[in-house]
């Protein structure tokens, strides 16, 4: 009698545990589309419901209880998941630094002819005017104001170049600019993600592992996972339970159920007044004494709000995150809207460097504005000739004092005047001996003799325009900015490319993954066709043991 409650017992428990491997199939089944969905198989072990058994053939006998699920495995590969965050954090981050040459692209667009290469053609095509007709008040103004054209460009460039660094990371001094940054959106977004890691964390903690439950959450933990590695490079260590301790660098952001440490943004100007750096619009000195130029810095904080680690820049290099971050870093490879603004702050300077200094430089002469046939003179107390004080330079900033750049520069207000137009110097003489009062023009014919400031032999207006400067590697301004807009095509072409590898590298690890841990619908028929197979056989055995019982129970009687 014992003998047949036992195996009653068996082929019940049997039936239970068929049943709920079934369930499982049915599960597996049901998500085969789900995204991130790992497929699951049960593990079956024999149960023993006695302890030591002996010799005793009855004894083993009753000790056997049949069948058990030793637990739910879950189809997964950590190294692949982990090598796959990898290349996501790389793929968003030569993403973004696509984003961002594409509009830098757009800034460099001079098809029309309004860009810079056309406002320098105009500028230099007024200069050839002017050394045909030096005495025309109409061709100086002409120059005067291709040199206002020129000047308005690159102040319009400068300013959509600011706008898009803008567009990326802030201005540098405002919180209002910063806050209606893609980076700023992007850490909030990255900081709800560390929130929902930790809440899954805690379910883990709590969750008997190798079970359905524990599996599910285990999906829903690494689709986070993934969604993090988005925004940054980061480190996993997983635990005995399932959950995980997330790092930044060598900063721990997520320690099981609790987030110690989210990110944090402000512009450069606030972090360095705070911290007692030096800061400037162009660039900033952080504490090891490295000039730097981000226009904002992460740092990490705890749920209070307290700093953990400032500047944790270096430490962000992959994901979204840190292609936008170092996207103005003019120590950072290839080329960058960062990159772009220092280029076009260098023709300006070396624009208005070429043309105050020939304006400027001793003996030379302006036209008489009284008498347009003869340069101006005077005479000092020896008796020799001067030009009469009437140098001026071409180009300054637009406030009149600072250093010049593309944002910053305009024609000098002096020029501007009614008689501002002979304010631009039309003869030179290597000594005042050879002066001559008639001699106007004669400054478009020196021949590159003259060394500016710069260390840079130069002669005439129109001579500058094949000038091979030493600030522009060797090259004139022409070459040097058509070689940029070349940089700024090739880059993008780049970019594009480290794209398109990524993405292949991204998707072949997609594939392994899905492979890996996708549902095989002829493995899952396999399986059911299994299971009810023992199913039906257990419940054969069950009606057995239940009619010999009725046996039993009538024979008693």
């Amino acid at each position: 009698m014992v003998s047949l409650f036992s195996s009653l017992n068996i082929a019940s428990n049997a039936l239970s545990v068929n049943e709920s491997a079934i369930s499982v199939v049915s599960h597996n089944v049901a998500n085969m589309n789900t995204e991130g969905y790992s497929k699951q198989r049960v593990n079956l072990a024999t149960r023993n419901i006695a302890g030591t058994i002996g010799d005793n053939v009855n004894a083993q006998v009753r000790s056997n209880g049949g069948v058990m699920i030793a637990n739910v495995m879950r189809y997964n590969n950590d190294y692949l998941n982990n090598y796959y965050r990898t290349q996501v954090s790389e793929l968003n981050k030569y993403q973004a630094q696509l984003d961002g040459l594409g509009d830098l692209a757009d800034v460099f667009n001079d098809l029309d002819g309004e860009g810079i290469d056309g406002a320098l053609g105009k500028f230099y095509d007024s200069l050839n005017n002017l050394q045909e007709y030096p005495a025309s008040s109409t061709a100086r103004i002409n120059f005067i104001e291709t040199a206002k054209s020129l000047a308005a460009v690159l102040n319009s460039k400068s300013v959509q170049l600011d706008q898009l660094n803008s567009k990326a990371l802030g201005d540098g001094e405002s919180t209002d600019a910063l806050e209606k940054s893609e980076i700023f959106t992007k850490i909030g977004a990255f900081n709800d993600k560390l929130e929902e890691l930790a809440e899954v964390n805690k379910a883990l903690q709590v969750t008997q592992t190798g079970t359905l439950t524990a599996n599910n959450l285990l999906d829903k933990r690494d689709l986070i996972l993934n969604d993090i590695a988005e925004y940054i490079d980061i480190q996993v260590k997983e635990n005995p339970n399932g959950s995980v301790t997330l790092y930044s660098g060598d900063d721990a952001l997520v320690k099981g159920s609790v987030v110690t440490g989210k990110l944090s943004i402000e512009p450069t100007k606030t972090y360095c007044l705070n911290n007692g750096l030096t800061y400037t619009p162009e660039y900033w000195i952080d504490a090891a004494g490295n000039r730097r130029t981000e226009k904002a810095v992460v740092s990490i904080v705890n749920s209070s709000g307290n700093v953990v680690k400032g500047d944790t820049n270096g430490d962000i290099t992959g994901g979204s995150l840190g292609g936008l971050l170092h996207s103005g870093d003019l120590n950072a490879d290839g080329m960058n809207p960062g990159k772009a603004q220092a280029a076009l702050n260098l023709i300006a300077s070396e624009v208005a460097d070429m043309f105050n200094t020939l304006n400027k430089r001793e003996n030379a002469f302006y036209i008489n504005p009284n008498d347009t046939s003869k340069l101006y003179y005077e005479t000092d107390a020896s008796g020799n000739i001067t030009n009469g004080g009437n140098n001026a330079d071409i180009f300054t900033t637009q406030t009149g004092t600072g250093t010049i750049t593309a944002g910053n520069i305009s024609v000098n207000p002096d020029l501007l005047t009614d008689d501002g137009c002979w304010k631009i110097a039309c003869a030179y003489f290597r000594d005042s001996e050879n002066f001559d009062e008639n001699a106007i023009g004669n400054a478009q014919n020196v021949g590159n003799s003259f060394i500016d400031p710069s260390g840079n032999p130069i002669g005439s207006f129109l001579g500058t325009r094949s000038e091979k400067r030493a600030n522009l590697n060797g090259q004139s301004l022409e070459d040097y900015y058509t070689g940029l807009v070349g940089k700024i095509a090739a880059g993008g072409s780049n970019a594009q490319n480290m794209v398109d590898t990524q993405q292949g590298i991204v998707d072949s690890l997609y594939n392994q993954i899905k492979s890996n841990n996708s549902v095989d619908l002829n493995e899952e028929l396999v399986d059911l066709v299994k299971y009810q197979t023992a199913y039906a056989a257990s419940a054969q055995v069950f009606n057995v043991v239940n009619n010999c019982l009725d046996t039993l129970m009538t024979l008693g009687r």
